[in-house]
């Protein structure tokens, strides 16, 4: 890595994906989520919003169970025992938590290209898998399925969806035969440095920290 490098290599971004995960899970996350919902709004709104449409059904569904599902005492009771006010807290600690790892994945997206993430990916993978070479298919594959993605019509049922990924019976692995080839994709910053190490262990210790202090039930 040389001197000029950025600080956020592609695998420290994914960890602190990954701290934003474990933080978000305390109250103290909660603080974390609207900071960082508040951050993609003014700074990558387009991507963010485009997100939240893709995501918007699962959302809605997710929010409307935890509010009726959840047990207490009723918020209106002329309505009946549903919802309750534990279950209004809980939907919306539930929803900002939604919103705030939906933020950072687009800033994620946002600021890493195809290659940077399969780089990081690649980066984090490396040290779990010895000198198995799985690391490198499961990159090349993921490299694939992007070049796949951009080229491909959109499914058009979930027929297409299944065969995609492989799932229908009797399908095709579309990658397989790609990955057969012999040939070599160069992949800048795949490999973790000590400052990688360093401050993505520190990402973690103070997202489980966060997560000691401000349990949530």
């Amino acid at each position: 890595m040389t001197r000029d490098a950025p600080i956020w290599t592609p695998a420290l971004k994914l960890i602190g994906v990954l701290a934003v995960a474990i933080g978000l899970q305390s109250t103290l996350g909660l603080w974390l989520a609207a900071g960082l919902v508040l951050w993609a709004l003014l700074m990558h709104r387009p991507r963010f919003m485009k997100l939240l449409r893709r995501l918007r059904l699962l959302i809605l569904v997710l929010f409307g169970v935890t509010l009726l599902m959840t047990p207490g005492a009723a918020l209106l009771p002329e309505w009946g025992l549903y919802p309750t006010s534990e279950g209004m807290h809980l939907a919306i600690t539930q929803l900002m938590r939604l919103l705030g790892m939906l933020a950072s994945v687009t800033l994620l997206l946002d600021s890493t290209d195809q290659r940077a993430l399969a780089a990081g990916t690649l980066a984090l993978l490396q040290p779990l898998a010895g000198k198995s070479v799985w690391p490198e298919r499961a990159v090349a594959r993921l490299l694939l399925v992007f070049d796949y993605l951009e080229s491909a019509p959109s499914p058009r049922n979930l027929q297409d969806v299944l065969a995609l990924a492989g799932m229908e019976p009797n399908s095709p692995d579309v990658f397989e035969a790609e990955l057969d080839q012999a040939q070599t994709i160069v992949l800048p910053d795949a490999a973790l440095t000590q400052r990688d190490l360093l401050l993505g262990g520190s990402l973690l210790a103070l997202s489980l920290l966060a997560l000691i202090l401000g349990q949530t039930t």
